[in-house]
């Protein structure tokens, strides 16, 4: 059985005739009962302590798994973060790849277009450096006819030189 203070401030002991002496005992309850109101006290103020930090260490044990969980998920986001940027810029790059290819077949076809034009022009040129030659040629083949036709001309119609003709139209 556990005693309160208050139960040894009340109790009473019987009496003997040759018992010890009342004051004396009086006194050692008071410091007992005294030291034992401290104790009581301490034990109580000690008991709402450990239950104030075992609430408090609950409290850090919630707030740790809390962090652990959002550790955990920040994590995850930081991964799956990592692996969306990593498969944008792969995609990035493939398009570029992809615009980069179009663009030298449209720089290629552009070259083979233009080639195919110098082609054409070069041929124009000859065919036109061959039409005027000949057209040359047959002004040269004219002007070289000339002056014989111009004697037999006059040679057939039995006057003399084209100098002496008086201009008479």
């Amino acid at each position: 059985m556990r005693l309160t203070p208050i139960e040894i401030r009340r109790h009473r002991f019987n009496h003997r005739l040759r018992g010890f002496d009342r004051d004396e005992v009086r006194t050692f309850l008071d410091m007992v009962i005294s030291d034992f109101e401290d104790v009581v006290r301490e034990n109580a103020q000690l008991r709402r302590e450990s239950e104030r930090l075992a609430r408090e260490v609950e409290n850090h044990r919630g707030k740790e798994q809390s962090i652990q969980r959002t550790l955990t998920t920040t994590q995850g986001l930081v991964d799956e973060l990592r692996r969306t940027a990593s498969k944008e810029a792969e995609l990035i790059v493939a398009e570029a790849e992809v615009r980069a290819q179009k663009t030298l077949q449209q720089a290629e076809a552009y070259r083979a277009s233009i080639a195919e034009e110098i082609s054409q022009m070069n041929h124009i040129r000859s065919r036109l450096e061959t039409d005027l030659r000949n057209i040359l040629q047959g002004y040269l083949s004219l002007i070289d006819a000339y002056p014989a036709s111009r004697s037999q001309l006059l040679d057939s119609n039995g006057e003399g030189s084209a100098e002496a003709k008086p201009n008479g139209r």
